[in-house]
């Protein structure tokens, strides 16, 4: 998904099926995050990490569609940043 330009947008009902569209992608991440959290504990706590492995594709899958913002500054080709 591209990012929205909020000065392209013209009409209310527009603005409000953005936002709407918006609050579903952001619930449904939260509640990947939140299963993947909660697989983690579990993997912690059991020494069983094979249980976090279902929930990360989860993720991943789900990250398919995300917004992907322009780089900016330097390491913009890294997908990494180590900070010192």
């Amino acid at each position: 998904m591209e990012p929205i330009d909020a000065k392209e947008i013209k009409k209310i009902a527009e603005a409000r099926k953005i936002i709407n569209d918006l609050q579903v992608r952001l619930l449904e991440r939260e509640q990947v995050l939140d299963d993947l959290a909660r697989a983690v504990e579990i993997a912690e706590y059991t020494k069983q990490f094979e249980l976090v492995t279902g929930f990360r594709r989860a993720a991943e899958e789900l990250l398919q569609d995300r917004i992907v913002m322009p780089a900016q500054g330097e390491n913009v080709d890294m997908k990494i940043r180590i900070y010192e």
